[in-house]
């Protein structure tokens, strides 16, 4: 019988050299490769070239805001023969007004943009065919919509199939947000303008004691019949009221 080897006298076994068996390579992080870094810089120069088409856009549109109005070679349509047309543009710099006290509230004139018609029961009316005539339409129906004082006399400057209807709806509304404080024009911002209607947030800074508020007030305007009104083609009423914090993004406008 041939003996057996015992346990403590086993060969040792020989151990594979490197090159027989190499160790493993640890994980490759690709974004420290040659490839990974060059994608990062593609990234980067992505989301750069997105940006700066972002601000050039937004510096193109307020060029586009901020344009003239442009008037047109053409006889005015405004009922009492003021000023001149112009269905495109903006306000840009806010106009020069003379600042005139009537019932309780400071309201603008001008003897280009209007009003061109004072009636004897406080009603303003006839302004320009342009976006700054219809600034100063939208001033003079805020400020004494939010003058309490002004709803004993008829607000005559709705115009359409619900004039009626959004003239009690205003003087509700109107009466309720700014009851008895005293109020006064602080600031405009242009939404849209294109010669038929327009749209408008004017901004109104309220007194009341030591308290003071800010509303805005967005106006869709109208065109019709050679002046300016307040939309009341529509049900609804065309007037919305917000609370401001700030008069931060209106051009001032103020007596």
């Amino acid at each position: 019988m041939t003996k057996r080897d015992s346990p403590d006298h086993e060969t040792p076994r020989r151990q594979p050299t490197s090159s027989e068996n190499p160790p493993q390579a640890q994980p490759t992080n690709f974004w420290t490769t040659g490839k990974g870094v060059l994608t990062i810089v593609g990234i980067a120069l992505g989301i750069t070239a997105v940006v700066m088409t972002f601000i050039l856009s937004t510096l193109e549109d307020e060029t586009v805001y901020d344009q003239d109005a442009a008037y047109l070679d053409q006889p005015t349509e405004s009922v009492c023969d003021l000023g001149g047309v112009a269905l495109e543009g903006s306000i840009g710099e806010a106009p020069d007004a003379s600042w005139v006290e009537h019932a309780g509230a400071w309201l603008p004139t001008s003897d280009q943009y209007g009003p061109g018609e004072l009636a004897s029961s406080g009603e303003f009316s006839c302004f320009e065919h342009s976006p700054r005539g219809m600034l100063f339409a939208a001033s003079a129906y805020t400020g004494q919509l939010a003058n309490p004082d002004y709803w004993e006399q008829d607000t005559e400057f709705f115009a359409g199939q619900h004039a009626e209807a959004h003239r009690a709806e205003a003087a509700e509304l109107f009466t309720t947000v700014f009851s008895d404080a005293d109020s006064a024009l602080g600031g405009f911002r242009l939404v849209n303008y294109d010669g038929k209607t327009a749209q408008i947030d004017m901004a109104v800074t309220s007194f009341d004691g030591a308290e003071t508020s800010r509303t805005s007030v967005l106006l869709d305007m109208i065109w019709v019949d050679g002046d300016w009104y307040i939309d009341a083609s529509a049900d609804e009423l065309a007037v919305t009221l917000e609370p401001l914090s700030d008069l931060i993004g209106y051009q001032n406008w103020s007596a």
